[in-house]
């Protein structure tokens, strides 16, 4: 049996697997996979389930094998660069034809229609923690509410589900362990299985009020640690702190830092806590001479899909060892999950476990001579809380000039502020069944078991589009398009679209978002307000006083009434 799996790792990937991939291809997929950065937790979550559905000898093992893989992951970034790894396992396997491979995540287009016409059929689904766990919960993001129960039936039956990094998922992580042993508690018509995967989460934090105890735990063994993940587990870089001398100046000094340590014909990466200070550097960067000719990529959340793909393919691209090399200015896009190994790397003081996933990226390989690990305390630890970014920056202190390997930066113990999180229990779960909106015309908001409340921020995109048409990989836009909000406000993009613009509200779309507008619906949906919300026509008397309808606004009026303005672009 394992050399038929060593036979399928070997023609997809080019190599043959670890030994602990090898027992999860005997043993199935455990509850909590804990393997250190870069040890293959990708190739673990997805090549053992295909074997053990497709190609196990025991035509036991291949029944009872959920048929759906739904890798969930916190970042679009990871999203993409996992999907195009599973593609090309697939298409080495000659199985991109038998097993469908479904990319879920904002900007995607239509892609639910593919699965629930074939919902039999074996499946990979990649994506963002918010589109998969909303479809979870019966309330799917960027579906339509007719659509809710379809998802919610096909995704928790018959479903081994994989959480990769899981200690960037906030609320997400305690929602979906809820999830699990409702699932459990309640039964679902096909068997459903779930597996939890990082380099540095603690199994207390997977302990729920209804899924309180961990089961299967997989690990390193000596086996592992003697074989060829060796080199990967011992590939050690050095600890140095960028001392900034003025505060003010801290961005200058960090440029000039980087650009002198900066070595030819390798990468060197920074990771930043917000993305103003990544594009100031990467600005500095550009305008010191003593960055050389080597070339510089930005790479921030922030990017439209087209930019982002363009920008993340500059990065992730092989460095020329006879060529200047590479500068990678990034925020926590690429902390974790993306396979890249610098030989510089930079990071500013976070939270330990961030500061252990941006260290991986360092020597990833264990191909680097001389790596160091460069580091210093940002003049703000906003987004961050201060106390974590002070634990962090006393450890790192500690370990000033040693050469550090990323299981023994794992290892240490570094105190983190715990963060209480809303919980989902039975009751939240079964109210959900009700997909109906409420008296105000509003829906049950999920949106609290899966982000932060301090993720605020919305982007509203809008593009000129040339004689020619747009870029072959531009997605087809699918929201109108506009100046961008923040801080919980939003503008009617409708109203600001022009001629030559492009975007899901240009054209029929845009007139049919102006008609709702001007028949005093709801801004930013298509539901119409409360007949008593909405103002008179200039003249007409006023509504008789008395009554909640006539003296009271509605609870959707009192949300409107306390949202904050719309800052302008």
């Amino acid at each position: 049996m394992d050399a038929s799996f060593d036979a399928l790792v070997e023609r997809a990937c080019g190599h043959p697997p670890y030994d602990y991939q090898r027992r999860l291809a005997r043993d199935g997929l455990p509850e909590l996979l804990r393997v250190p950065t870069g040890g293959g937790k990708t190739l673990a979550a997805t090549l053992p389930w295909l074997y053990r559905r497709r190609l196990h000898p025991d035509p036991a093992v291949r029944a009872a094998t959920p048929h759906w893989l739904v890798v969930v992951l916190p970042m679009r970034v990871l999203v993409e660069q996992t999907a195009t790894v599973v593609r090309g396992w697939l298409e080495r396997l000659g199985l991109d034809e038998d097993v469908g491979l479904h990319v879920v995540m904002g900007g995607e287009g239509e892609v639910e229609s593919r699965w629930r016409l074939a919902p039999e059929r074996e499946a990979v689904f990649v994506g963002t923690l918010d589109m998969l766990l909303s479809r979870a919960l019966n309330r799917g993001y960027a579906a339509s509410r007719f659509a809710w129960p379809l998802d919610f039936g096909l995704l928790n039956a018959g479903v081994q589900w994989v959480f990769d990094e899981v200690q960037l998922m906030g609320p997400a992580l305690p929602t979906a362990r809820q999830l699990e042993g409702l699932r459990r508690a309640l039964g679902t018509a096909l068997p459903c299985a779930s597996m939890w995967m990082s380099a540095t989460v603690d199994p207390e934090q997977l302990v729920t009020v209804d899924l309180p105890q961990v089961g299967g735990v997989v690990e390193l063994r000596p086996a592992d640690r003697d074989g060829p993940l060796r080199r990967r587990l011992e590939a050690a870089k050095v600890v140095r702190q960028v001392h900034v001398a003025d505060p003010k100046r801290y961005a200058h000094q960090v440029a000039k830092a980087l650009a002198g340590a900066h070595r030819p014909g390798t990468l060197t990466l920074a990771i930043v806590n917000t993305v103003g200070r990544a594009r100031e550097l990467r600005e500095l960067l550009e305008a010191l001479a003593g960055a050389g000719s080597a070339e510089l990529v930005l790479l921030h959340s922030r990017f439209r899909r087209g930019d982002r793909a363009r920008q993340a393919e500059e990065a992730l691209a092989r460095v020329d060892r006879d060529g200047p090399g590479r500068i990678v200015v990034s925020t926590q896009v690429v902390e974790a999950g993306v396979d890249v190994s610098a030989t510089t790397l930079f990071t500013e003081a976070a939270p330990w476990p961030s500061v252990v996933q941006r260290a991986g990226r360092c020597n990833r390989d264990g191909a680097a001579d001389g790596a160091r690990l460069l580091w210093a305390s940002p003049p703000h630890p906003a987004p961050y809380d201060a106390d974590d970014v002070a634990a962090a920056e006393a450890a790192l202190r500690e370990l000033e000039g040693v050469g550090v390997t990323g299981p023994a930066l794992g290892a240490r113990a570094v105190p983190v502020k715990p963060v209480v999180h809303p919980v989902l229990r039975r009751r939240d779960l079964l109210e959900l069944f009700d997909t109906t909106p409420d008296l105000s015309g509003n829906d049950v908001d999920v949106g609290r078991f899966l982000r932060t409340a301090e993720d605020l921020d919305v982007q509203v995109a809008w593009r000129p589009v040339a004689a020619s048409g747009p870029d072959e990989r531009e997605a087809a836009p699918t929201r109108a398009g506009g100046p961008p909000g923040r801080g919980g406000g939003w503008l009617p993009a409708c109203r600001r679209l022009g001629p030559g613009v492009q975007g899901a509200g240009a054209g029929r779309r845009a007139r049919r978002a102006r008609r709702a507008l001007a028949a005093g619906r709801i801004r930013g949906s298509g539901r119409r307000r409360p007949a008593h919300a909405r103002a008179p026509p200039v003249g007409a008397a006023a509504p008789p006083s008395g009554g909640r309808r006539a003296g009271r606004p509605c609870p959707g009026e009192r949300a409107r009434a306390h949202r904050p303005a719309s800052r302008p672009a």
